[in-house]
């Protein structure tokens, strides 16, 4: 029984890595031509995100993960996130990841990616290093998908893995 349920855990996580890959792959395909993801990033200052405030971003995410707080969670996402997964779905994965991975002890900013552009919106992956604890690995990754809107960052995309 035990062996079905880590599984069954491992599906879950496997799934959301497919997903959030697939959805960078997308978005990185249907940029527009004429630059790099490096000159975009440094170009645009409506996509440039400091290491205080991405710091800032993810500790809130951070801590509502840890604290378990999905229905705070899944309000913090974008409402074109939203109407992606139902907050049911969110709290079963989640409760699924959790108990793979475990709770984020440390994190640190590591860098940020541009992960595609749609309809004239640009989104942004800011990847982190981060010390797990109580699941499988560690150290373990974190990966928030953003967008800037109106001088703020909104959530697109929350990741945590080995």
């Amino acid at each position: 029984m035990n062996d079905r349920r880590v599984l069954g855990l491992l599906y879950a996580l496997v799934t959301l890595s497919v997903l959030n890959f697939g959805t960078t792959l997308y978005f990185r395909f249907a940029r527009p031509s004429g630059g790099s993801s490096a000159e975009s990033a440094s170009s645009e200052p409506s996509i440039q995100v400091a290491e205080k405030e991405a710091i800032e971003f993810a500790r809130g995410i951070v801590d509502l993960y840890n604290d378990n707080k999905i229905h705070e969670l899944y309000l913090r996402f974008e409402d074109l996130a939203r109407v992606q997964f139902s907050e049911q779905k969110l709290t079963e994965d989640m409760a699924k990841i959790h108990a793979i991975v475990g709770k984020i002890e440390q994190f640190a900013y590591s860098n940020t990616e541009v992960a595609g552009k749609d309809s004239g919106r640009t989104y942004l992956a800011l990847n982190y290093k981060a010390r797990l604890s109580g699941g499988a690995w560690n150290p373990g990754t974190i990966r928030i998908t953003v967008s800037r809107k109106d001088g703020r960052l909104g959530l697109y995309g929350f990741n945590v893995g080995g």
